[in-house]
């Protein structure tokens, strides 16, 4: 989809304090093969602050980098991979709560760790809608650490899982970048490999299960296969709407100044999905993600904020966004900074 008139107005993060990789191996939590091999060298750990409050951080932060205010705000939307706080309770509230008053739609997201860059299309839709809404949140949070959980053996490709939040403000008036394109889509017929044999129900979480996708990913037919299929479809999709969404920029691979991606330790990974796309890993955030562990929803935009932070991109610069979670959902988009904000480094 290209879009128009849609503008980054402000962006947010939530980042706890790092613990590194190698504290983990000593501590028996983090496999010292898997630390030589994957290249991780830290995760950001969050203790015990609940994932609204890293969100609520987050966009407090958003906001006030914005020449907007907290009633201006039309739509919130809140990604999150893992659960957010008790059972039936509705955490994108709660978070809305403690940002404005304003009795507006918001709404909770899960496309697992492409759930935050797919509510930008969702919200980018919902403000061309109608010429009367402004402005859209949009939020992504997640605190892996608990007990059923070790972030340092998450069981799937390089993994090692990361806490914080992060958030966007979206606006039709003001912004110091514009969003291009985005383009969505799935690769639903390899859920059956994210779902193993598990039984739909009861919900594994209910009956105190732990979740471990390298045993699941094996039950499918063979863990080195299984991932090879999902890594192969997965990677034809995501390269097809990458090309897609710059073109619809009108722009080509060689015209894009960085890559926001999924956080991840080793190089290799990163040349799976950017060699496709005719990109080089320079382009992308290697160093700068291996030191924060894979952060669920959030990467793309703690990535991104990174840049606009450091300077790294200036008025001109063009930077595809690049998300794929759980295997199913992709999506793309295309951000191009108009000017340098007063929050962003020289």
């Amino acid at each position: 989809m290209k879009t128009t008139d849609i503008r980054i107005a402000g962006l947010g993060t939530y980042i706890p304090e790092i613990v590194e990789a190698r504290k983990a191996v000593a501590l028996g939590l983090y496999d010292a093969d898997d630390y030589e091999f994957y290249g991780w060298t830290g995760a950001a750990v969050a203790d015990d602050m609940p994932a609204p409050d890293m969100a609520v951080a987050a966009a407090r932060q958003a906001v006030g980098r914005s020449a907007l205010h907290p009633h201006d705000i039309d739509l919130h939307i809140h990604a999150c991979g893992h659960e957010q706080g008790p059972e039936g309770w509705s955490p994108q509230h709660y978070i809305l709560r403690h940002l404005t008053d304003r009795d507006v739609p918001s709404f909770r997201v899960w496309q697992a760790c492409s759930g935050l860059i797919g509510s930008l299309e969702l919200a980018a839709c919902y403000l061309k809608a109608v010429p009367e809404r402004g402005a859209a949140l949009l939020t992504g949070a997640d605190n892996v650490g608990t007990p059923n959980f070790n972030r340092w053996a998450f069981g799937i490709q390089n993994g090692v899982l990361g806490d914080g939040g992060s958030a966007v403000l979206l606006s039709k008036s003001e912004g110091f970048a514009s969003l291009l394109s985005i383009n969505t889509g799935s690769t639903a017929e390899v859920e059956e490999q994210y779902r193993g044999t598990e039984a739909l129900f009861p919900p594994s979480l209910t009956v105190g299960r732990s979740m471990d996708f390298k045993e699941r990913l094996a039950a499918a037919g063979g863990l080195e296969e299984t991932v090879a299929e999902v890594v192969r479809r997965q990677g034809e999709l995501r390269t097809e709407i990458a090309l897609r969404t710059l073109a619809e920029a009108g722009l080509e691979p060689g015209d894009v100044t960085r890559v926001c991606h999924v956080f991840t330790g080793q190089e290799s990974y990163l040349k799976v999905i950017l060699d496709p796309m005719g990109l080089s890993t320079d382009l992308g955030l290697l160093d700068f993600g291996r030191n924060l562990g894979h952060m669920t929803v959030n990467d793309q935009i703690v990535g991104l904020t990174h840049l606009v932070e450091t300077g790294q991109v200036a008025p001109g610069d063009h930077v595809l966004i690049v998300a794929h979670g759980g295997g199913v959902s992709i999506t793309c988009a295309v951000v191009r900074i108009d000017e340098r904000p007063d929050w962003a480094a020289a």
